[in-house]
């Protein structure tokens, strides 16, 4: 299947209409693939889009190599699309090449929290929020050109 064209390939998340009126997205039918340069310890997305091309949920994260450490920004899946597994594969594609490293989150929300205690369930790895406190900053992650958002514009 080509790359997606137009609005999707912006990696901007739209909110698509919800399950009432329409049929059940199908979640096999999803195609996940990265955004943006991929720089040291620069931000990276994983962009999760359905078989029409259009962002259905996106991964941000940034990854430091050099320090062994790695940043979960946010995830974010439409709301038609949740609970079929895409942030739980989107996560798994992250942290594949990277299992050893150190991983922080960002502030988490309810539905965050209970997300990342179970993926800390499923991989064995910690998930600790915030990655401001002190110890955590990675001063590649924190220069201004890592912070530069992949994908947008």
């Amino acid at each position: 299947m080509a790359a997606p064209r137009g609005p999707a390939r912006r990696a901007r998340l739209r909110v698509l209409p919800g399950p009432r009126g329409g049929p059940v997205p199908d979640a096999a039918a999803v195609v996940f693939r990265p955004a943006g340069p991929v720089m040291p310890a620069g931000r990276r997305a994983v962009v999760m889009c359905d078989a029409a091309g259009r962002v259905v949920g996106r991964l941000e994260y940034q990854l430091c190599h050099a320090c062994r450490r790695g940043y979960l920004r946010n995830i974010a899946v439409a709301e038609r699309w949740r609970g079929r597994g895409l942030a739980r594969e989107a996560l798994h594609r992250v942290l594949a090449p990277a299992l050893d490293y150190r991983w922080y989150t960002s502030r988490q929300t309810a539905d965050g929290r209970r997300f990342f205690a179970a993926m800390a369930e499923e991989t064995a790895l910690a998930f600790p929020a915030p990655f401001l406190r002190r110890g955590a900053r990675c001063p590649h992650m924190t220069s201004r050109r890592a912070r530069a958002a992949p994908g947008r514009g």
